[in-house]
């Protein structure tokens, strides 16, 4: 029951004053260890300053308890992507069986997809709303999924959607008409992967994202609302990446470790360059001192250089590895040289291990501070080097 208490009836009207409920836009002290949960995910999406991560592992620090709630979303506190609390727990449906397979978000909205299912909820205020559900619109993997200039597009076995803000479009179909028979799709369709390519307004529809694919594809033109049957070497018999748009607008994916650009004519680079944006640590004005960098990862990193970049500059700044082996092993190297790299470790597929980098310089007075994972130029990554994360061990100068 809650408290309550009297209002002066001798200058207000007699009434009640409830206590003001305490808005979850920050995790008071007291309240974290016991409210606080400590969640890995396989799905999340950004949405007013608030991260959403679906069909997760919970840890409860009250309970002390790792509970997989696969069919569940949680959102993070406002501008602290990785703080959720026990009580901003989102469930769409829960025990109907399906596990989260992919989420999306377009105008204020978060599409929730699970195998069969698509579940739309409004995130526009405080309180989500689920706004409407679609059978048979659900996807088997996060790949079926992108995000383009007119909504959210993704493939399935039952056809090739698009969710424009307001309602779920069936691209197949055009006034009533099925333009790919039923028969026809479900036969070319295993396990989609789906890109927009932004040049030509062209949604790109791979058969299988796996070896096992042949190389079909489906292109849909969003302007002249027309299907076309292609075939590609660059996706037949090699596992695949997702797609992605790159800042100059080209669709790239990875296969067998090789960056893959998406044209009139295909288009391939000898090895993967990732770089990060420059990071200012949420202080863009303030000086810092970075010490270390720690990247968790699996899988063979003999060809895998690291270099850093500050202040905006194009990252060459080098590391040494002080721990990268399963024994805790000193490499003492720099990278940079085609037989001297920073890792040199072959770790196996099977476990996580943390590589310690510490410059290779002193990094002092920065404003911004940015990385870049590459092959060695002349050998690309080895296509089992996986990352799981990145931590960087820095300190703020106080201002003199």
């Amino acid at each position: 029951m809650a408290n309550y208490a009297q209002m002066n009836p001798g200058k207000y009207h007699l009434g009640y004053r409830f206590p003001t409920p305490v808005l979850i836009d920050k995790l008071p002290m007291h309240a974290e260890d016991e409210y606080r949960v400590e969640l890995k995910y396989k799905h999340a999406v950004i949405v007013n300053r608030t991260a959403y991560v679906g069909n997760v592992q919970a840890f409860s620090r009250r309970k002390g308890s790792i509970k997989v709630e696969s069919d569940s979303m949680y959102k993070s506190v406002v501008n602290e992507f990785d703080t959720f609390a026990s009580y901003n727990k989102i469930e769409a449906a829960v025990n109907d069986g399906e596990e989260i397979t992919g989420l999306a978000e377009f105008a204020d909205k978060i599409l929730q997809f699970k195998q069969n299912t698509l579940y739309v909820i409004n995130v526009s205020r405080q309180i989500e709303v689920l706004e409407s559900t679609h059978k048979h619109k659900g996807v088997s993997n996060p790949a079926a999924i992108c995000k383009t200039d007119y909504g959210i597009a993704w493939a399935n076995q039952h056809g090739c959607f698009l969710y424009d803000g307001r309602k779920v479009v069936d691209l197949l179909e055009k006034s009533g008409i099925q333009r790919i028979k039923e028969s026809i799709w479900s036969d070319f369709i295993d396990t989609p992967m789906v890109g927009y390519f932004p040049q030509k307004r062209q949604i790109i529809v791979v058969d299988d994202i796996s070896t096992t694919g042949d190389g079909a594809c489906y292109i849909y033109d969003m302007v002249t609302a027309s299907w076309t049957n292609a075939t590609s070497s660059t996706f037949a018999d090699a596992v695949k990446s997702n797609f992605i748009t790159d800042w100059n607008g080209d669709l790239v994916h990875v296969s067998s470790a090789l960056p893959i650009k998406w044209g009139d004519e295909s288009g391939t680079s000898t090895g993967l360059d990732f770089q990060t944006k420059d990071i200012d640590f949420g202080h863009p004005s303030v000086r810092k001192k970075i010490y270390k960098v720690y990247l968790t990862y699996k899988g063979n990193a003999t060809n895998v250089e690291v270099n850093y970049g500050v202040d905006g500059l194009a990252p060459a700044g080098t590391f040494y590895a002080i721990t990268s082996g399963t024994d805790g092993s000193t490499s003492g190297a720099v990278n940079g040289s085609d037989n001297d790299k920073c890792i040199a470790y072959d770790a196996g597929t099977t476990d996580w291990l943390k590589a310690e980098l510490k410059p290779s310089a002193s990094i002092n007075n920065i404003s911004s501070f940015r990385l870049k994972i590459s092959g060695d130029g002349n050998n690309p990554i080895n296509g089992n080097f996986e990352i799981n994360d990145i931590s960087i061990i820095y300190r703020i100068k106080s201002v003199k």
